[in-house]
C-alpha cells in the first residue's frame, strides 16, 4: 500500500496507478487524500515521451536549411472591412 507521504511529491505529474483488481488508471495527480488519489484524466493517447529510440522526423525552421525569409505581405485594410460593415449598419437597427 502506497502512504500518503510517498505520493504527495508526484502532485501535478503525470503518473500511471494499478488497482488491486488490476485496471490501469493514466493521469494527472490532482490530490491525495485519506480516502485516495484524485486523477484529471488526460485527452487522447499518451505515450512516454522518451519511448522510442528512433530519431524524431520534426524539421524546425532553425534545421530548414534556407536563408531567405517566407513571408507574404498582405493588404491591411482587409482588417477593418468588418468593423467599417458594423458601423454602417448600425444606425439601420436603430431607424427601426
Amino acid at each position: 500500500m502506497i502512504t500518503r507521504s510517498h505520493a504527495s511529491p508526484f502532485i501535478g505529474q503525470h503518473i500511471v496507478c494499478r488497482t488491486h483488481e488490476g485496471a490501469v488508471h493514466h493521469g494527472i495527480l490532482h490530490s491525495v487524500t485519506a480516502e485516495g488519489v484524485y486523477l484529471r484524466p488526460l485527452q487522447g493517447r499518451t505515450h512516454l515521451a522518451a519511448g522510442s529510440q528512433q530519431p524524431s522526423s520534426a524539421v524546425t525552421l532553425n534545421n530548414a536549411g534556407t536563408d531567405e525569409l517566407d513571408v507574404e505581405q498582405t493588404w491591411w485594410p482587409f482588417f477593418f472591412l468588418p468593423f467599417f460593415a458594423l458601423a454602417w449598419l448600425g444606425p439601420w437597427g436603430w431607424w427601426w
